[in-house]
């Protein structure tokens, strides 16, 4: 017995290590332990301001909104508001209006990267007025995004050097005294419905300039400013398709590589906006 263990005594070592790599090898080729998953960033999920028409917000409120991120949901369905003065969904809309906002605008914006249904929106559903208003009426749409689109015009329309014909009113009819003339603005601003923010404004100038007929200048006026709007809404369109764009790319860009939340993208709060790296999201991702 002493003999056939003296024997073999020195092949034991090999044996334990041989053992002792054949137990381990499965451990080697065996899934990575999976790591816990970052916590959702905290982020503005709801409206501070007061649910009247003027919005109100106290100070500890506006301290929140500005120190807090919020994030962004796209592509996503949107609403174009056609408004009769900016922010102000009480105001009735003219026609005219409400066709470039419709025809012009709303069309332009349909089959964006960004925007996976576009809707008009109509703002004759009953509302409170101001910012809030506006968000009653998207929940009613099931909108998570609007897009208040307006116009204005200033008119400086006067008499030119034909108007000396007018005494003989024969002039009247065959000299264009009159020059129709006004400047004006389209614009267009991106309300997040979910916490009552605007996200982006967008303007774009408008002129019109003619001589015209005594008779029949006002109509001649307002087609052409008419004219105008339509075409500035177009431009419009592809501004706001660009500043969209940036947006998203913003909240890429800051966002953290390794976040589990790729799919969320988050709009670093206000004072953390000039951070020069993502690294400064990142103890959002830790809370």
């Amino acid at each position: 017995m002493k003999t056939w263990l003296a024997r073999f005594a020195p092949a034991i070592p090999l044996l334990s290590l041989l053992t002792a790599c054949g137990a381990s090898a499965p451990m080697s080729v065996a899934a990575p332990v999976a790591v816990a998953a970052a916590p959702a960033p905290v982020v503005l999920d709801r409206s501070m301001f007061s649910k009247d028409g003027g919005g109100a917000l106290g100070e500890n409120d506006l301290q929140h909104v500005l120190s807090t991120p919020i994030d962004l949901q796209f592509p996503a369905r949107i609403g174009v508001v056609p408004l009769a003065q900016a922010f102000d969904p009480k105001g009735e809309v003219s026609i005219g209006t409400r066709s470039v906002a419709a025809r012009d605008l709303a069309t332009a914006l349909i089959g964006g990267p960004h925007y996976s249904h576009v809707s008009d929106v109509s703002t004759e559903l009953p509302n409170t007025g101001g910012i809030e208003g506006l968000r009653l009426i998207a929940a009613r749409y099931r909108l998570r995004y609007l897009l208040l689109y307006s116009e204005r015009f200033e008119d400086s329309t006067h008499l030119n050097g034909w108007a000396w014909l007018y005494p003989t009113v024969i002039g009247m009819f065959v000299a264009p005294g009159v020059t129709v003339e006004s400047s004006g603005l389209v614009q267009a601003d991106l309300l997040d419905v979910r916490t009552g923010t605007i996200l982006f404004s967008v303007v774009e100038p408008m002129r019109v300039h003619e001589k015209e007929w005594m008779i029949g200048a006002g109509r001649s006026h307002k087609e052409l400013q008419g004219e105008a709007a339509s075409a500035a809404a177009k431009r419009l369109a592809k501004r706001v398709t660009e500043q969209t764009s940036a947006l998203v790319a913003y909240a890429d860009r800051m966002g953290a590589p390794e976040a589990a939340h790729a799919h969320v993208r988050i709009i670093p709060a206000p004072v953390l906006a000039d951070a020069p790296t993502a690294s400064a999201l990142r103890p959002f991702a830790a809370q």
